[in-house]
């Protein structure tokens, strides 16, 4: 069975992207014992810093990053905040959160097969 990722990444090789800034989701398929990359998609990044609205962080304003990785199993963010949390795994998709390389991550959630468990 085969699970696809969307990692919040500038680059590619790091996890360093809170969600809600995020302008570049990198999508990868994992499949049994390896990984691949499938392609990168862009979203509007749904915090935008200042603004007094910015802090309301109404549940609504991420249902159009929700709409672009809605195949997608799980994210894999370096920072969520409780509100866009809830509002994503309300949505069915899993969250992982972790700072660091894109390829010791996956290694991580393949190794651990955290994907094959119940969320």
């Amino acid at each position: 069975m085969s699970h696809l990722v969307a990692i919040t990444t500038r680059d590619g090789k790091v996890v360093q992207e809170h969600f809600g800034h995020a302008r570049h989701f990198h999508i990868v398929e994992i499949e049994g014992d390896g990984y691949r990359y499938v392609e990168t998609r862009e979203a509007d990044p749904r915090c935008k810093g200042g603004g007094a609205d910015e802090t309301s962080h109404d549940a609504a304003r991420f249902d159009p990053v929700i709409e672009l990785l809605r195949d997608c199993e799980a994210i894999i963010t370096a920072q969520i905040g409780p509100g866009a949390a809830q509002h994503v795994i309300g949505s069915g998709i899993r969250i992982f959160e972790g700072r660091g390389l894109v390829s010791d991550i996956l290694d991580e959630i393949v190794k651990s097969k955290l994907l094959e468990q119940e969320a």
